[in-house]
């Protein structure tokens, strides 16, 4: 098969130009990091406000005490919380200290505290049973809960240890017994065997980066495999490509549209790369987050096969389908795949070193997303044995799969009003 690469390289301009002066290409470069960002923001906002507002509104406590172990107890709890912030901030100062301060009743009987609690005189109840000594049991009523938190637990587990304790031992070992890790600093190994402090703000960037790599790659591959898809099944509907091949071979539109669509989908890359440096730079260099040079060109060659690979199924679906409708029911059977890893997030980065982990690595519609993620993620070490059978398998089916789908392209371009067969779609693979 002998390539004619200047026309080769006009079809490429041509489908470049044609989707970068897309309005929608526009719409997709910014609106998509841009609601990324959005999601990112809602989730991690509530996450950081939450503990600090379940406390806030722990205003008034009522204790029923039936054991008499806290009738002398401490009428007021002080708590002080660390704002936190979001980590995706780029100050470097401090987090500032809330001090919240939670009034202590003491009520005789079930019945007047309940009363205070349905009238929203006091915020929750707590009630100590005779036998509390004994048994450790506790009951505790409440107006509303908080599924995702439980934040006014810990200031409740101090005050119930500082008063079975007080004037029994020392009120700072009483703090060390309530709060025995406050002052701890966790050291972990680093992929230079070097020991560094975890923080949140590093933590969260933990989470986010190979989050948001697998995420950058997962929707260039699939968008640039639609706009292919797109741009075949469009074409074949209005018998453009009739015309198109009267001046280019089959293989020369195919590679043309591979390479132009391609560079469209590395520019949404570099745009987005772009963006989330700009926006995030800034609180990763605060959280001393590095990312190797290797790191990158890893990804631009994950992209590459992962682009071939989706690419030219989409190409061959367009190709033997007669509307886009169709073709993307087709599609879809395969792009599934490229978000499979994303169901099984939290055991992949969990154990990124798992057998669940690696083999999706080295299954190659699932490769390119699940090793961005591996590779990305600080407390995995992936071996390069690893990394070389990945793309050496991913390379040899996008191969494979370029050389089938040029292949059905040929035969099935200018079909119409029928769909073939699986036995006739292996028949011309199996011709060329």
């Amino acid at each position: 098969m002998t390539l004619d690469w200047s026309r080769v390289r006009d079809v490429a301009r041509r489908e470049y130009l044609a989707l970068v002066r897309r309005k929608g290409f526009l719409f997709t470069a910014i609106a998509t990091p841009a609601y990324f960002a959005f999601v990112m923001w809602m989730s991690i906002r509530p996450q950081i406000e939450q503990r600090a507002e379940a406390l806030k509104n722990l205003r008034v406590l009522g204790i029923v005490d039936s054991s008499g172990l806290f009738t002398g107890a401490e009428r007021e709890i002080r708590t002080e919380i660390s704002a936190e912030g979001n980590p995706f901030s780029t100050s470097a100062a401090p987090a500032p200290v809330q001090r919240v301060r939670t009034e202590v009743r003491l009520y005789p009987n079930l019945e007047t505290a309940d009363d205070s609690l349905r009238a929203g005189a006091i915020s929750q109840l707590l009630v100590v049973p005779a036998n509390y000594r004994e048994t450790g049991q506790l009951r505790r009523y409440a107006r509303s809960s908080n599924l995702f938190s439980s934040a006014e637990n810990r200031p409740l587990s101090r005050w119930l240890v500082a008063n079975l304790l007080k004037d029994k031992v020392d009120p700072v070992i009483i703090d060390r017994v309530s709060r025995p890790l406050a002052a701890m600093d966790l050291y972990v190994l680093n992929k230079r065997g070097e020991y560094e402090i975890k923080d949140d703000r590093r933590e969260m960037f933990e989470f986010f980066l190979p989050f948001s790599f697998g995420m950058l790659l997962g929707l260039c591959i699939v968008i640039g495999g639609q706009y292919l898809l797109q741009g075949v099944s469009e074409e074949k509907e209005s018998r453009i490509l009739e015309s198109l091949l009267c001046t280019v071979t089959s293989e020369e539109l195919l590679a043309g549209k591979l390479i132009g669509l391609g560079g469209g989908g590395l520019t949404l890359v570099a745009f987005w790369s772009a963006a989330g440096g700009f926006f995030a730079g800034p609180a990763a260099a605060l959280a001393k987050l590095s990312i190797p040079p290797t790191l990158l060109l890893e990804m631009v060659a994950y992209l590459l096969l992962g682009y071939l690979f989706y690419g030219s199924l989409m190409t061959g679906i367009g190709a033997i389908t007669n509307s886009m409708r169709e073709a993307q029911q087709f599609a879809f059977m395969f792009t599934f795949a490229n978000w499979v890893p994303f169901i099984m997030l939290t055991t992949i980065l969990g154990k990124p070193d798992g057998r669940l982990a690696v083999g999706l690595s080295m299954f190659p519609p699932t490769a390119p997303v699940t090793m961005m993620m591996r590779l990305a993620s600080p407390s995995a070490e992936v071996p390069l044995w690893q990394v070389g059978l990945s793309m050496a398998v991913l390379a040899g089916t996008a191969f494979l799969a370029l050389i089938a789908s040029a292949r059905v392209f040929r035969v099935g371009l200018l079909m119409y009003g029928k769909t073939p067969t699986l036995p006739e779609i292996i028949r011309w693979t199996r011709r060329g």
